[in-house]
């Protein structure tokens, strides 16, 4: 998830992991206690491992080796191993010609809170299983710490992994045991130490610890490969940096990972726990896409409802004229800052004049009756939205904004068009105020965006500029990218909505850049081949999409 307009991640679970921030912080990291230990004895002096030449993955006798596969999620928010898989799921991934699969991990597998820096025979034991059934099926396994120590990191609720030391002690310590216990282990293609790291205050976290567990992998680990994940945000701060929030590491046998859902709104559409309505097909010509954008200002001026109580009533907005050349995008919006009670919207319209003020056309119109693109916004997490069925203008139906103290919007990401310097933009719309609390309370806007990059149609070239600018990177610094995650959700493969086709061209565009890959996921509800929980059950899944990855990595 990277929030231009797009990823407030995000994501892709829902975890509830523990902050620890009882554990007093420390910058000696306690010797680990092993409930049993292996004595891995010396290094071998003659390396199996799959290793970088170059720019080039190969195995032991040089033959270059492509990742692609899928991944492992483990049911890894349940916080305890749970029957995820079986032997026969390896199987499974191999008949797809895939040879790779991305195995998530949560440290309480390994460690418990109570009992920190001592690991549970038990961790062991559920690796060692997995990693015989990866062996016999000729799959290789990239261990991925997806909930560390501090808490889960794509929804920005693991500030604790940054803020306190002890955690970051605790996951070194994890990870350089698990580096030491399988250092000759070949079915391990390398480590990823922290999954989607979305640091609290600044990249310059992320560039310390990831050069830390960098560092403390290869004291005990000389040869695996490891995966260095581009953090998705800093807290507060969607834009990516110049190094497209890859950390600033040193190395050797170090693959960048990034991962890729986009158009967010398309692959996350009409999933529960994204809070998307309706995202559209793929590809869709009439749709504007865009890598990266940034919002840069708005028609603030535009009327607002007054406090207290209002009946229907029209407010049309001002004219404003786009003299800015950073601004590139409109997108309507819905604002409710500090309402109280409840603040209702209809029948909007967005028109266009040109720089002489003549009407043009009215770029968007709506009779608001369904939440689908709109996506709700607070600055403090009050308040709420909802679609009123007995409550409109011209019928019963409008969308609203009720109960928050503080900053909110619902804008409508999916009507953003593209604006033309010198001509005007006006919306306008009707409200109605039910116990508003403040003289500023509810408004339809205009919020308008700057984009670094070209504005693209939701098509392959979409995605081919999205993965061409990170492959761009990679070779102005010889590194090796590998895409841990991308997926579309199960919605997207259903009432035409082109999910196989967007998979088609993401996998050719991959290859064609060389970028390892992970599909994500192999068994779950909202991105899986499989579907549903317990163990994977052939007839539930998303058969078509399973024949598609059969017929063309084979």
């Amino acid at each position: 998830m990277k929030f231009s307009f797009l990823y407030s991640c995000l994501f892709l679970f829902f975890i509830s992991c523990s902050n620890n921030d009882d554990a007093p912080p420390s910058n000696q990291m306690p010797d680990p206690v092993i409930d049993e230990s292996l004595d891995q004895g010396e290094e071998n002096t003659e390396n199996l491992l799959l290793q970088l030449n170059g720019t080039q993955l190969v195995d032991a006798d040089q033959n270059p080796v492509y990742l692609q596969g899928v991944a492992f999620n483990n049911f890894i928010w349940f916080n305890n191993i749970e029957p995820h898989h079986s032997e026969i799921d390896y199987q499974r991934v191999a008949d797809m010609g895939m040879n790779a699969i991305r195995f998530y991990m949560n440290y309480r597998y390994f460690e418990d809170d109570t009992n920190p820096y001592v690991f549970k025979q038990s961790g062991w034991d559920w690796l060692d299983q997995n990693i015989e059934w990866a062996k016999k099926h000729g799959i290789y396994l990239v261990l991925n710490m997806h909930a560390p120590q501090g808490g889960y990191q794509s929804q920005g609720e693991g500030n604790a992994l940054w803020d306190n030391v002890e955690n970051q002690n605790r996951l070194a310590a994890l990870w350089k045991e698990i580096a030491k216990r399988y250092k000759d282990e070949v079915q391990i293609a390398g480590f990823g130490p922290v999954n989607e790291p979305v640091p609290s205050q600044s990249m310059s976290q992320w560039n310390i610890l990831a050069q830390r567990l960098i560092d403390d992998i290869r004291e005990v680990n000389k040869n695996h490969i490891i995966f260095i994940e581009q953090a998705i945000y800093v807290q507060g701060n969607f834009t990516k940096d110049e190094n497209f929030n890859f950390p600033v590491v040193s190395g050797e046998n170090l693959i960048y990972e990034f991962h890729g859902y986009e158009p967010f709104f398309y692959s996350h559409q009409l999933l529960e726990f994204a809070g998307l309505g309706d995202g559209g097909k793929y590809p869709d010509e009439d749709l504007i896409e865009v890598d990266n954008s940034e919002w840069y200002t708005a028609t603030f001026d535009n009327p607002s409802l007054p406090a207290g109580n209002t009946d229907w009533t029209f407010f049309e907005g001002v004219q404003y004229t786009v003299s800015d050349t950073e601004i590139a995008l409109g997108v309507p919006a819905l604002i409710a800052a500090d309402v109280g009670g409840r603040a209702y919207f209809d029948d909007i319209v967005v028109k266009e004049f040109d720089s002489d003020g003549n009407f043009v056309r009215d770029v968007y119109q709506a009779n608001l009756n369904s939440l689908d693109g709109w996506n709700f916004w607070s600055l403090n997490g009050s308040g709420s939205q909802g679609l009123s069925t007995i409550e409109g203008h011209n019928d019963t139906s409008s969308l609203y904004i009720q109960g928050t103290t503080g900053d909110s919007n619902l804008s409508f990401y999916e009507g953003r068009f593209e604006v033309k310097k010198g001509y005007s933009y006006q919306i306008s719309g009707w409200m109605k105020g039910e116990n508003i609390m403040g003289a500023d309370g509810g408004k339809i806007r205009l919020d308008f965006y700057k984009v670094d990059g070209p504005l693209l149609k939701r098509n392959k070239a979409f995605l081919e500029n999205f993965l061409g600018n990170i492959a761009e990177w990679a070779a102005a610094r010889n590194a090796v990218l590998y895409m841990g995650e991308f997926g579309a959700g199960t919605p997207c493969f259903e009432n035409n909505k082109g999910g196989l086709v967007w998979v088609a061209d993401m996998v050719d565009i991959l290859k064609q850049n060389n970028i390892h890959f992970t599909y994500h996921a192999y068994h779950e509800d909202a991105f899986g081949l499989y579907l549903g929980g317990g163990l994977p059950d052939p007839s539930n899944v998303n058969q078509p999409l399973i024949d598609w990855f059969k017929a063309n990595l084979n």
